[in-house]
């Protein structure tokens, strides 16, 4: 099995800008590390949309707001049932596509959503001291994932390709023949 270059530099790239951002998220006690990786892991998924950044990263702090708004009211004693609170996140996710498809079209729904559902589980599973530092501290490790983990490896890539560029088909298919034609001339 040949693994292909692209495969190795993304591999590596990703594995390095990974072990840096985890020396950031150590040496600044940013200790919300999965934050960045999922922020990270949308990016990718997204197909990387350099173009998008700036759209991303506004969604991803309006998610941190809706998160923030969604655990405050799931604090009031009439929200906080089973059936209250259905309805409560129903109502916000129509608030969100319907903002996103008129006077937000700027915004992207996946990124709002995923830093709403982020800021919602470490919210569920710790306690707050000081609500303005764990803002800054969640959408830091977002950022910071994109940008490290994410554009990091991306001139990584740029970079190793650069170095050892990958042979283009009519290249390989010349290689193939003088390779045929050595081993007739053998023969």
């Amino acid at each position: 099995m040949k693994i292909s270059k692209k495969v190795w530099f993304d591999a590596i790239g990703v594995g390095l800008f990974t072990i840096v951002y985890s020396l950031i998220m150590s040496g600044f006690s940013l200790w919300m590390g999965s934050a960045a990786f999922i922020a990270v892991s949308y990016f990718f998924g997204a197909g990387f949309p350099k173009d998008k950044i700036w759209n991303i990263l506004c969604s991803f702090a309006l998610g941190i707001v809706w998160g923030l708004i969604a655990f405050r009211l799931l604090h009031v004693p009439s929200i906080s049932g089973v059936i209250a609170s259905s309805v409560m996140f129903g109502i916000m996710t129509f608030i969100v596509l319907f903002l996103q498809g008129t006077i937000m079209k700027f915004t992207l729904v996946p990124a709002w959503l995923i830093a709403w559902g982020t800021t919602m589980l470490i919210l569920s599973n710790i306690t707050i001291h000081n609500w303005g530092l764990f803002v800054f501290q969640l959408y830091a490790c977002m950022v910071l994932g994109i940008f490290v983990i994410g554009y990091f490896s991306d001139y990584f890539n740029q970079i190793m390709f650069r170095l050892f560029p990958e042979k283009n088909d009519h290249e390989q298919e010349t290689d193939t023949e003088e390779t045929d034609n050595m081993a007739d001339h053998k023969a």
